[in-house]
């Protein structure tokens, strides 16, 4: 079994497993952050994050084929590294640097060195991700992080939330954006309206605090609103009254949310998944929001998150 990874700073606490360089618990004071789902608990998504349609993509002139890994939706999903171990380069009672080489693959002939740091400290928990082409080619990249976050009571409906957003990725069956819809484009409904609740635009609308209790998320949002600093900050507000504030650099350009209805028996809704993504689903196969690292280059991005 791989050896997890303890970190400790005053009465905060935080577990990193090598596998898939992932967050598995985040503590302050006692009180759970981040917590485990046995779900893609707090894995690196790379080189791209979320679901690639059939697996198919074109680049620079090449059609590429990836291995189809979520076979119920026919999707390539969470990218290549979720269940790699990655080496530990360096470890403190405060921080955690991993890295891992993605090598030429079926469906990804691309080389990179891919380097993350996780940070406790005074500021609660950041983590700094870079990825450097270290191959002779340049290549598509994107970075997603997946972690689920306690909602300060049994149930993710007594939280409330905020996703500062300007457009939701409207999905299909298979959770592919078919449209990316404004909030502002004046086709608002009332909460209680009868409509289906997937092609509900008012429902999906976090922009404002507001409570989850009835909600079903696994929705993509784009064009993330920052505040005057550069950073965009979702929110969840626990029923005991605390913040969890996820704060992500300009580098990340999408946010996914999962309230976690798939999961298990005992664990739906148990948590919520936020997930800072730099591409939105589907990014290798539409282009959109897309990072091309040349050879040489690096992408670099850094997010975090704290209690208040």
């Amino acid at each position: 079994m791989t050896d997890l990874i303890d970190l400790a700073y005053g009465t905060s606490t935080a577990v990193v497993s090598p596998v898939g360089a992932s967050l598995r618990d985040y503590t302050v004071a006692g009180r759970s952050v981040v917590v485990e789902t046995g779900t893609s608990d707090g894995a690196v998504l790379a080189p791209w994050p979320n679901r690639i349609a059939d697996g198919r993509y074109e680049f620079d002139g090449t059609v590429h084929q990836l291995p189809i890994t979520e076979p119920a939706r026919n999707t390539a999903l969470h990218g290549l590294v979720i269940d790699v171990e990655w080496d530990v380069v360096e470890a403190t009672e405060t921080s955690v640097t991993l890295t891992t080489q993605l090598s030429p693959s079926p469906g990804y002939p691309f080389r990179f060195l891919l380097t993350v740091r996780y940070d406790l400290g005074e500021e609660g928990l950041r983590v700094h991700a870079r990825a450097e082409n270290i191959g002779t080619e340049a290549a598509p990249f994107g970075f997603g992080f997946h972690p689920w976050f306690h909602p300060g009571a049994e149930y993710v409906d007594a939280a409330q939330l905020v996703i500062p957003a300007g457009t939701w990725l409207v999905p299909d069956e298979r959770l592919i954006p078919v449209e990316s819809r404004p909030f502002d484009d004046g086709s608002e409904v009332p909460l209680d309206h009868d409509a289906e609740m997937s092609d509900c635009l008012t429902c999906k609308d976090f922009r404002a605090l507001r409570s989850v209790d009835g909600t079903q998320l696994d929705d993509a949002f784009g064009q993330p609103r920052r505040d005057p600093d550069g950073r965009s900050r979702a929110r969840l507000r626990g029923a005991d009254g605390r913040e969890t504030v996820i704060d992500v650099d300009s580098g990340f350009r999408n946010w996914q949310v999962y309230t976690g209805d798939e999961l298990d028996d005992g664990l739906s809704r148990r948590a919520l998944a936020i997930e800072p993504m730099t591409c939105p689903p589907n990014a290798f196969a539409t282009g959109e929001d897309v990072d091309v690292v040349e050879p040489g280059g690096t992408l670099a991005v850094e997010w975090g998150i704290r209690l208040v």
